[in-house]
């Protein structure tokens, strides 16, 4: 079994960076119009993987990016179609160094329940499907198990955020979500990678 933990900070130090980001952004007294029904939004995050097994080295051994389009069903709340691509390197399979890409769309329902001036923080809940391939780093010593390993992914995602808008149309959006990827075709690997991820990008709303 593969199972990759995403760890980026210790619960500690995620606190005290979210709690100084809450208090920075609310040092601005000044802020423009909320989020409102029919308002359609385009996302593009990213989160950087972290290793944290034998399995493969320690460090950033990855990324994921996620680029998303979200449409919102009333003032405060949106459906998010996300689009995820992740890429791990480092891995060893059948004591071949490797790495894996996937593929992944997972629909969101999002809820602000801050939804004032420039601020707005968020609750969201996503359930998605999609690919994943591993292959060797050197195509040569490609073999079975790398196939067997391959297949369809389910991807879990509940996480709570916040967007700061700089303007009317830009912002910063930052989600601490907790992120679960399943194998749900390889009977030789379920777990895929679980933990949380802080994922920090650039929204603009389009109209």
């Amino acid at each position: 079994m593969i199972m990759i933990d995403i760890l980026i900070f210790n619960p500690n130090q995620m606190k005290k960076i979210f709690l100084l980001s809450v208090l920075s952004i609310l040092t601005f007294s000044k802020g423009f119009a909320q989020s409102k029904k029919n308002k359609l939004k385009l996302t593009v995050s990213a989160l950087p993987l972290f290793g944290s097994s034998g399995g493969f080295e320690s460090g950033i051994n990855g990324v994921v990016i996620k680029p998303s389009i979200g449409y919102f069903i009333s003032d405060k709340t949106s459906i998010d179609l996300n689009l995820s691509y992740a890429t791990l390197n480092d891995l060893t399979v059948g004591d071949i160094v490797s790495h894996y890409n996937s593929y992944a769309f997972i629909p969101t329902l999002r809820n602000n329940f801050v939804n004032i001036e420039k601020l707005r923080f968020f609750t969201e809940f996503g359930f998605g499907l999609g690919t994943i391939k591993y292959d060797a780093e050197n195509s040569a010593l490609r073999n079975e198990q790398h196939k067997n390993l391959s297949g369809g992914i389910s991807i879990l995602n509940i996480g709570i955020g916040g967007n700061y808008f700089f303007n009317e149309k830009f912002g910063l959006e930052l989600i601490i979500p907790y992120l679960s990827a399943k194998n749900i075709t390889s009977g030789n690997s379920s777990n895929l990678f679980s933990g949380i991820g802080p994922t920090i990008g650039l929204t603009y709303i389009i109209n």
